[in-house]
């Protein structure tokens, strides 16, 4: 069975990884295969007959994939329950093996204060080192990829349709830049249109691929909370953001963290679950321009614009991942070194 005939089949017939081993260890011929009840049951061999010369075409026409019985298959995803036997992407497929991952997700109706969240502690995990893994989605899962990408970090989207389809239509651009700049993953056949349940089954690519699940900003009928269940089944910690406990939209994140999800209001308290990553970003602050002009001591917005020689919105993006990983902090519009730095 070569690499086509296998995703072909598991596809078709809507196959678990145990069904394609189970087949695959018969050493049958595919026309066996399809023809055999002593193998699957009549229902699925009805499926991949109907549909096993279709999917072959569309497998041939230039899709990338990776298989469960490649070696190239994602590490943590061989280690979940119910893995995918067929992985598409597009970008750089390395970017699913290498580092470490942690997934950042939450509402798609988010508010300011989830999404700036979302995208403040992207950016400066990512440039920590950290891989943000999220969902493509609209509200937090944007605002985490943004933060990525505007650090030049890594970031991988999970689509919860085919690796073709835009979904949501006014996240095409974002899709793109993900594609051209990172990695984006699929499970679905090419075409796949969104349909409901299959978000469900896209979150547990998002848990299975990451060290933890951080959710940013969910109301207790989120999707996110399927996340970061499939996470804990999965022997992943799952972090959350308090919020206001008058918000809708905080009550799924808060009912995480009375029921022992890690508080999380700082980058510290994530990178300290990520040892390796910290010490990374202690070396990427040796060369920062604003802990050097910081020095001198205490400097406004204005001086350290003079000092540094930064854009306004590099400044920015720069104080942001300082503060956020406590090495910095603002009273009152002047900004100094913290503890952390002296």
């Amino acid at each position: 069975m070569d690499r086509i005939e296998y995703a072909a089949i598991a596809l078709s017939g809507d196959l678990s990884v145990e069904d394609m081993t189970r087949l695959i260890e018969t050493d049958s011929g595919i026309s066996e295969l399809m023809y055999s009840d002593a193998l699957l049951d009549v229902s699925r061999l009805k499926k991949i007959r109907m549909s096993f010369d279709s999917v072959c075409r569309i497998l041939s026409s230039g899709w990338k994939f990776i298989n469960y019985a490649e070696e190239s298959y994602p590490a943590a995803l061989r280690n979940i329950s119910g893995p995918p036997p067929v992985v598409f992407y597009e970008g750089n497929p390395e970017y699913l093996i290498e580092g470490e991952f942690l997934a950042i997700v939450g509402s798609r109706k988010a508010d300011r204060y989830g999404t700036t969240a979302a995208r403040d502690f992207s950016m400066t995990l990512a440039q920590g080192g950290l891989t943000i893994v999220s969902g493509l989605a609209a509200g937090i899962d944007s605002a985490a990829h943004q933060g990525a990408l505007e650090v030049k970090g890594r970031t991988i989207g999970v689509l919860g349709t085919g690796i073709d389809v835009d979904y949501p239509a006014s996240n095409r651009d974002l899709i793109r830049r993900v594609k051209e700049n990172c990695c984006v993953v699929s499970e679905f056949l090419p075409g796949t249109r969104p349909m409901k349940h299959n978000f469900p089954r896209r979150n547990r690519i998002i848990a299975g691929l990451s060290r933890a699940v951080f959710v940013v900003q969910a109301n207790l009928r989120s999707g996110s909370l399927i996340t970061a269940r499939l996470a804990l089944e999965n022997g992943r910690d799952v972090f959350a953001l308090p919020g206001d406990i008058n918000r809708e939209n905080s009550k799924g994140t808060n009912w995480l963290l009375k029921n022992g999800g890690k508080v999380i209001t700082e980058c510290e308290d994530i990178f300290e679950e990520y040892p390796v990553t910290l010490r990374k970003t202690e070396e990427l602050l040796e060369d920062s321009p604003v802990l050097h002009a910081l020095e001198v001591g205490p400097l406004s917005f204005g001086e350290m614009l003079i000092a540094t020689g930064m854009a306004s919105n590099e400044l920015l993006v720069e104080l942001t991942r300082l503060q956020l990983s406590g090495h910095i902090f603002d009273d009152s519009g002047v900004w100094s070194r913290s503890s952390l730095t002296k």
